[in-house]
């Protein structure tokens, strides 16, 4: 029998309240101002400038690129610094949600190999349970939850959000980049 393998890495407390507090008040590049809404997707999203909350994100790129390193060995582009971090809210207002889904990158010059998700919720919330399908069934990601972790994957895992009941769920998105797959 082979040893089951992770789908996902995790970092607790990685942002601290006071830390998250400060990301959340941070100008956004531009404000998408409505909540996309797809087939897939109900959720505000807003862009805010990597360079502008690096200071609190306590060297989360590094942290990711060690863990790739350690189990993936995947070839990585450096991260830009100049990019932009979606900040998505999923309000209970519209049942906040995201079906499933994988990341990609839809002009092919390059993959995206890991997403990374940080809670920064302010207040509790009930639902946005987040998922990955693993061995065909859906594993609900608790480690999540909690406002200030860290959760790493590789981005061809279908995931979701499931909807927001009561309150509003706040995660920042990074997307860590390389060569396409070959």
């Amino acid at each position: 029998m082979m040893p089951r393998k992770e789908i996902y890495w995790w970092w607790k407390n990685f942002i601290s309240k006071k830390d998250i507090q400060k990301i959340n008040k941070c100008k956004p590049v531009f404000d998408v101002d409505n909540y996309a809404t797809t087939n897939k997707k109900t959720s505000k999203v807003i862009f805010l400038p990597y360079n502008k909350i690096k200071k609190y994100l306590n060297d989360v790129i590094n942290t990711c690129y060690i863990s790739n390193h350690q189990n993936f060995g995947f070839d990585l582009y450096h991260f830009n610094e100049n990019s932009n971090v979606n900040h998505n809210t999923y309000s209970s207002k519209n049942k906040g949600r995201y079906d499933w889904h994988v990341d990609i990158n839809t002009d092919y010059k390059y993959d995206i190999k890991f997403t990374v998700l940080i809670n920064v919720s302010e207040e509790k919330y009930s639902g946005g349970k987040f998922k990955l399908m693993h061995g065909g069934k859906p594993e609900h990601v608790k480690e999540l939850d909690e406002p200030g972790n860290m959760v790493m994957f590789r981005s061809y895992t279908l995931h979701k959000v499931e909807p927001v009941t009561k309150g509003e769920r706040k995660t920042l998105t990074l997307f860590l980049t390389g060569p396409n797959f070959k």
